[in-house]
């Protein structure tokens, strides 16, 4: 089992492009597990549904958090995937098993139904014909942004036009600290961005505009605090009670993306976070990976 761990390794070092830390995260999970099969006398082609339940629960037992067992699993269907996709086993135990639900319960997010009609609020107000259509525009573009990358609050509001790739459908955001991490943005956010930076942006452009992407109605760049009341007004348009921030948009990018069953390390990346392991930000995880990841498991990619 050492060989195909450490293929497996070198797999996400080499090809996936993974950060050594996030590396380490994964050697360490499946090592803890090859402990565990090593007292059991099997092999991983051995392994049963049945087995890794036990392993799960073993780890429960032991009084590991929900989050580390998540994590845990995590690492072992992307093992169990490498295994299958490069036939050393024909078998993927671990597929169907389902994780502890993670964010279920934090107070910080929406449900998906809740962020879908707080986006609808401002495509109404795209698709009426009053004179403060341009604005809205902005406005949609502004949630789709945030929702669809999960970006800070800052990280909005400093963006830049030349900080989108379209033709990859990748944007560049920098958080705290300035560190830089580029993470992809989906079909129904760039369609929002695309028609604001054609009908809306160069009219509100001016000298002080530059390249910023989000430009308040003088031209200037649109401050964080601009940014929460923009949010505030399509909350209360959506009927929303709740307390809502732009960090709520964050918080519910990353609860629907690991509810729908999205890989955590990937998440993890998308949004610049650092696990236990590590406090870094800036990855060279491959992009590709990035790509998939968001395509298959964003409620706004099924749009």
């Amino acid at each position: 089992m050492q060989e195909s761990v450490q293929a497996f390794i070198d797999y996400l070092s080499l090809e996936k492009g993974l950060a050594e830390q996030s590396c380490q995260s994964y050697r360490s999970d499946i090592e803890k597990f090859a402990r565990y099969l090593e007292k059991s006398g099997k092999n991983p082609d051995q392994m049963r549904q049945v087995d890794l339940s036990a392993f799960l629960e073993y780890l429960r037992s032991r009084g590991m958090a929900p989050s580390s067992i998540a994590r845990h699993l995590s690492s072992l269907k992307g093992y169990y995937r490498y295994l299958n996709r490069f036939g050393i086993t024909a078998y993927n135990p671990v597929e169907s098993i389902s994780g502890p639900k993670l964010y279920r319960s934090h107070p910080g997010a929406l449900t998906v139904e809740e962020v879908f009609g707080i986006i609808r609020m401002a495509q109404l107000g795209v698709e009426s014909d009053s004179s403060n259509k341009k604005m809205t525009l902005r406005d949609l573009a502004l949630l789709e942004f945030l929702y669809g990358t999960g970006a800070r609050v800052s990280e909005a509001s400093n963006a830049r036009c030349d900080d989108l790739y379209a033709e990859m459908s990748l944007v560049r955001l920098f958080g705290k600290g300035k560190k830089e991490r580029v993470v992809p943005m989906g079909k129904a956010a760039w369609k929002a961005v695309d028609d604001y930076l054609k009908y809306c942006r160069p009219k509100l452009a001016g000298p002080r505009s530059g390249a910023l992407l989000f430009l308040n109605n003088r031209g200037g760049n649109l401050s964080r605090m601009g940014i929460w009341k923009i949010l505030r007004k399509y909350v209360s348009a959506a009927g929303i009670s709740k307390k809502v921030s732009p960090h709520t948009l964050r918080h519910s990018f990353a609860t629907h993306l690991l509810a729908g069953g999205a890989d955590l390390i990937a998440v993890q990346e998308l949004l610049g976070h650092a696990d236990i392991a590590t406090t870094e930000i800036y990855t060279h995880l491959d992009k590709d990976f990035l790509v998939t990841e968001h395509r298959e498991f964003h409620p706004r990619e099924k749009w």
